[in-house]
């Protein structure tokens, strides 16, 4: 075999790449069980219990707990312990005002970026959530979150993508306990399917506006679950731009 020919064989030989931490997996283990309501919001969460139903030791157990600390579905108190995180109207409106920025600002990116991959990706995934949508709240939560993280990846920004990532398990956590209706999901869906006919006819703006008055609607529904009363669409948009209501 010449020189050349061994160059050739070593480039198509694919790279071993590097086995994900335990800690990595007990951290998806465990934030799926929070977002699923397995584990429920202010439940206090007990290492030793936790290591035991993973199968693995408490220190992957603790680096996890740290991990989703940084994520804040979990709450570590000094003395007390490891709980999982709660939410009241002010967090949420703060929680979903940001998601809003990230995800209409990603979409923005996106379309500038690669606008015909973004929207291909989109109506995607749409298509895909069609046929689940008759299978009822719980099983549309996966492509639902599915639609919505596609924005943030073809925006091809990892800043966007990080700082997203910080939110979304609590978006999801919330969307799991207040979505309970086929109005909702349907809602959604034809929120979903609204982005995407907006790119294709070329109205970017229409499109961004349509996923934040999805991400509004979100918040109002959100807020209800927790029996409050949301912000009106006003007093939202100048919440997030920071403004204060000008008095008279």
């Amino acid at each position: 075999m010449t020189a050349g020919e061994t160059s050739r064989s070593a480039s198509v030989i694919d790279r071993i790449g590097r086995p994900r931490s335990l800690a990595a997996i007990a951290a998806e283990q465990i934030r799926e069980l929070i977002i699923s309501d397995r584990l429920h919001l202010g439940q206090q969460l007990s290492e030793a219990s936790l290591a035991e139903q993973l199968g693995i030791s408490r220190t992957p157990v603790r680096d996890a707990l740290l991990r989703l600390q940084a994520e804040r579905l979990v709450e570590i108190q000094p003395q007390h312990g490891s709980f999982v995180f709660r939410y009241d109207a002010g967090q949420l409106r703060s929680i979903l005002g940001l998601r809003e920025v990230l995800e209409v600002g990603a979409l923005r990116v996106a379309l500038k970026t690669n606008r015909a991959r973004t929207l291909e990706t989109l109506a995607a995934e749409v298509t895909a959530a069609a046929p689940i949508l008759a299978l009822g709240p719980e099983a549309f939560q996966a492509p639902d979150n599915a639609f919505h993280g596609a924005i943030l990846e073809a925006s091809q920004n990892p800043e966007l993508i990080d700082a997203y990532g910080r939110i979304v398990g609590r978006v999801r956590a919330i969307r799991f306990r207040v979505t309970r209706t086929m109005t909702q999901i349907a809602k959604s869906q034809a929120d979903h399917q609204a982005v995407v006919d907006a790119i294709r006819a070329g109205e970017d703006g229409d499109a961004e506006d349509v996923l934040a008055r999805h991400v509004y609607n979100s918040y109002v529904v959100f807020t209800e679950g927790l029996g409050g009363v949301a912000d009106d669409p006003k007093s939202w948009r100048l919440h997030l731009s920071g403004s204060s209501p000008a008095t008279t």
